[in-house]
This record gives C-alpha cells, structure tokens and sequence, in this order.
C-alpha cells in the first residue's frame, strides 16, 4: 500500500497495543481514531482511578529480554530497550539520572531466581541464546566466580543479592540467581500517557467514555468476496457510527467481546497484584528498595511441570516515587467463566472466560495471598506480616501459545478487520517497536518484513495451551479459588 492510497482506521482500544499501533499507522499517512470506553483523556491512565481495569494501567512493568528459546522476542525487546533509551533522551532525561521519577525506562537490573541453588534449563536456554547474540557478559550467574568479579568491576554486584533457602542446614544454601543488568521496568501508565500526547500531536482522533464505548461492528455483505460479511465500521454506547475502511481491534482482555471469532485464540485471565506503601520517614526501607539499590526480582517458587507450564512466578518491583513496593503473582493467572454470547464461535461448555466487573477485582483468591506472603517473607522480611496497602486483579489477554496475535481476520472480506493483541502478560515492554512491526504486518499481510510476522499470524492451526485448554472448573477458574 503506498502513503498516497491511506486508509480510514478505527482503531479498539487505547492501551499499549492500541496507542503504539495508532501511531505507526499515523505516521504512515492513514487517518486513524482510537475508541476507547475508559475516560483516559481524564485520568491520564492514572492505575488509582476508580475504573483503572486494564493491564496497561499499571504502576509499572518489567522490561527483560530473557526468553529463553524464544530468540525472536529476546531481539525484539534488544529493539525495544533501544527504543526506551532514545525516547528518554529525547525527553531530555540523562543516562545516569532520573529527575524526579520520570523516566519511562529504568535500567536497574532483574535478579531471575530458581527454585533451587541450581539454575533451571529455562534459565540455561536463556543464557544460551544470550551467548548466541554476544550479550553474555551482561549476566551474572551468583554460582559463577568470574561473573561476580565482573559484577563488582561493574557496579552491579550490589544488585546480585543472594537469599538463602529455608530449611537447609548450616552451612545454609542459597538460590541460584542471575543478574540481568540489561532490564530494569518501564513505568507502563506514564508510558501510555506519554504516547497518547504523541498520538494527538501527529493527527490521530480519540473518542473516550460513551463515545468510544464500542458496542457492535457494523457489517454488510461483501460484493467483492461473494458469501462472507466485510466491517464498515463500528457502533458506540451513544448512538453513533463511524465508517472506517478497516477495524483494529487491540481492546485487551476485553477483545473477544468486541469480536468473538478470537475466542478460539484468547482468554481473559487475571494477575495477582498487591502493594506495600513506603513513607519516605521510612529512611532505611526507602533507600533500600529504591531503583537505585534494589532490583526488580522475580522468583519460579516451583519448577516448570512437564509440559513447561509455570505454575510458581512471582516478582517484586523497586519502590515507585509514591513508595508503592508492588508484587505481582502470575503462578496461576485466574479465568472468570461466563455463559458465552449464542452464535460465539468457540466455547468451553457454552462458556468463555472476561474479566470481572472493576468492584470484583480488589479481593485476591486465598491461593494467590498465600503465595504472595510466602515471597515476602523470604524476598522482603522487613515486611511480613504488614498488611497490603491495595491489593488488585490485573487482567491480561492470555493467547493459545503466549505469542501476540497481530494479523487480518480471514473470517471477514477485504480486509476489513484487524486485530493486535494477545499480551500474555509481557506486552508493555514493546511499546516503542510493537506498532511498527504491526503497521508493516497491516500494510502488507505476507508480504511483511519483520521477522515476527510467523509468529504473530492468525493460527487456527495452533491447539490451545497455555491453560486455554483448561476450561470451566480447570485449577485457574476463580469460582474455585
């Protein structure tokens, strides 16, 4: 498609996915509007507004490029970080400072611990690919004599903390654990609002509240492509509807609602999130977990099962500028079954997973609190036993395989409908770069040269995993917890 023949695109949902393609797609010549229900040209994507559902309205989110086989997302986010850094420094932020706490990246390291004092194979794969791209000496094994040597030469042997395993003997052993001093967190709600500013500087329309509420497709028989329905538009909460040459749907956890033929490619599941509040009066807890001396941590309480399904992560964050310490549960990611629209193509007992109204989500099941207080009293003794400040379900937009979907549906004629999501949970850090490689994928389908293309495509093919096969009743359905 060339810039001169641009498209009218009505793009669902002003999150990560929806503002990084909105952009891309702007900057290509087409006339974009983004419709979203939530008010964030009000709130500024502020996580404490009453009706913050959406994973992109989140405090922060770890940025890492360790994927172990995955060498494809491990380049991506190499892309990414690069991406984050430059948009920094355009923001007139220095390498070395954070003025305040406003960097959208911060570079303070990843402690990845194992179950066990001995790294897994996850891990092992992880370093690999990291050899593989020339990158190795960034990590720091604790069980490695000469990583710890460069870790001090470095300045990041501070951040390679070790923690001993309860229960072992004297001498007491510790967990293995490897310092990532490539990732850090970028700060996901400033991300969003930062990129909505951009968005509207470029040209792109915003439709919020009741009219960005999208409440159908408008459909009609295709005269080009006899016996399927093309989308020439969409329908809001207050009446109205606006045409559009083609439809993006990037709504999140809420975008088999908005389509239904992705229920055979995505389920909504909820996160576990809890914070404890730091005063600043607290000198020695402020210091000590601020992003200067305290690394983002992530722990796999529990090997992976057979079939590679983690059912034990957990992770911590360095303390925000607020004094948020925020830990997040992922071991078990909760699935909210409900009676499934008729005619949805692909259900589980005429059910299918979507998020819990906004009331529901500040209570965690029990399984998930345990788990949680079980980590701080290993990862962060000096606050066991305080209660939570907030506790909250963080839904994501789980896929059959943990890759994104980013492609036409064949469902629908002339291309007339795109969808770009399926977050898995580790979406965010791609901001920067995910709207290109989608804009490529939009305007040229097969014929695309990034090198997610394969990876991102519309794959019925695919058998469900990643719990989607688990269904109603399964071990994340949170009627159980």
């Amino acid at each position: 498609m060339a810039v001169s023949d641009p498209k009218s695109v009505a793009v669902v949902g002003a999150g990560i996915f929806g503002l990084s393609l909105a952009v891309a797609l702007r900057n290509k010549g087409h006339k974009v509007t983004v419709f979203d229900r939530n008010e964030y040209d009000k709130t500024g994507y502020d996580p404490k507004s009453e009706d913050a559902q959406a994973a992109s309205v989140d405090l922060n989110k770890i940025m890492r490029a360790s994927y172990g086989t995955k060498l494809h997302y491990q380049r991506l986010a190499l892309e990414s970080r690069k991406a984050w850094i430059a948009c920094d420094s355009e923001r007139g932020i220095s390498d070395n400072g954070d003025q305040d706490g406003n960097r959208l990246f911060v570079n303070g390291g990843m402690l990845r611990v194992q179950p066990t004092h001995e790294l897994g194979q996850l891990e092992k794969e992880t370093l690999a690919n990291m050899e593989r791209d020339h990158i190795r000496d960034t990590q720091f094994a604790n069980s490695n004599p000469e990583d710890r040597k460069r870790a001090e030469k470095l300045g990041w042997v501070g951040k390679l903390i070790d923690f001993e395993i309860p229960g072992t003997e004297e001498p007491a052993r510790t967990y293995g654990a490897v310092l990532d001093s490539l990732a850090g967190f970028v700060r996901c709600s400033n991300a969003c609002a930062y990129w909505y500013e951009i968005a509207m500087t470029k040209g792109v329309e915003f439709r919020f509240g009741p009219q960005g509420a999208v409440e159908s497709l408008v459909k009609t028989a295709s005269a080009a492509e006899p016996g399927k329905m093309k989308v020439t538009g969409l329908k809001t909460r207050d009446g109205l509807v606006h045409t559009a040459d083609t439809v993006v749907v990037a709504a999140g956890s809420f975008s088999t609602q908005i389509l239904p033929e992705l229920s055979y490619h995505l389920e909504s599941s909820a996160g576990s999130l809890a914070t404890f509040k730091i005063d600043p009066g607290q000198q020695d807890l402020w210091e000590k977990y601020s992003p200067e001396n305290f690394p983002v941590i992530t722990w796999r309480a529990t090997p992976r099962e057979k079939t590679g399904k983690d059912t034990g992560t957990i992770y911590v964050l360095p303390r925000t500028p607020e004094g948020y310490l925020k830990i997040g549960y992922r071991g078990i990611k909760f699935t909210n079954f409900q009676p499934a629209p008729e005619g949805t193509p692909f259900t589980q007992d005429g059910k299918w997973s979507v998020p819990l109204p906004t009331a529901q989500c500040k209570a965690l099941p029990q399984s998930a609190v345990y788990a949680i207080k079980q980590f701080v009293s290993i990862f962060l003794p000096e606050f066991e036993g305080v209660p939570f400040s907030t506790t909250k379900l963080c839904w994501y937009t789980d896929s059959l395989d943990n890759s994104f979907v980013i492609d036409y549906v064949p469902d629908y004629a002339e291309d007339s409908v795109f969808v770009c999501t399926g977050g898995s949970g580790h979406g965010a850090k791609f901001l920067p770069v995910l709207g290109e490689h989608a804009a490529d994928i939009f305007e040229n389908g097969d014929k695309a040269t990034t090198y997610m293309r394969l990876f991102w495509r519309w794959r019925p093919d695919v058998p469900r995993g990643n719990g989607l096969e688990e269904g109603p009743g399964g071990p994340r359905d949170i009627s159980r917890a």
